[in-house]
């Protein structure tokens, strides 16, 4: 079984709203997965593109297109988006990580 992790796309830059972050990122999602529909169809997909919850249904719909969408192979990756919510709730709790669980 192949895997495939995207990571691919730009970082968002001061002064850049989602929307913009969101149509970068969704051509350059959209491209790699055509290729990865052509090349190696029946691969895991991790994708960490931002923003997530928008790119991961751009690559569904490539691969719906390309008859080779399989929704449990198709993964959005947001533990980073974990992992920031975190550090908000425990710089907002004076420092204290016992409110993570």
């Amino acid at each position: 079984m192949d895997l495939v992790i995207i990571p691919a796309g730009v970082p968002r830059k001061p002064g850049m709203t989602r929307d913009d972050l969101f149509n970068i990122n969704a051509g350059i999602v959209r491209t790699l997965c055509e290729g990865i529909a052509k090349c190696c169809p029946n691969a895991i997909v991790n994708l960490i593109s931002n923003p997530v919850n928008s790119t991961v249904p751009i690559a569904a719909e490539v691969f719906k297109k390309a008859g080779t969408y399989e929704p449990k192979r198709l993964l959005g990756v947001t533990m980073l988006d974990v992992v920031r919510a975190n550090t908000f709730v425990v710089w907002t709790k004076n420092g204290s990580t016992s409110y993570i669980e």
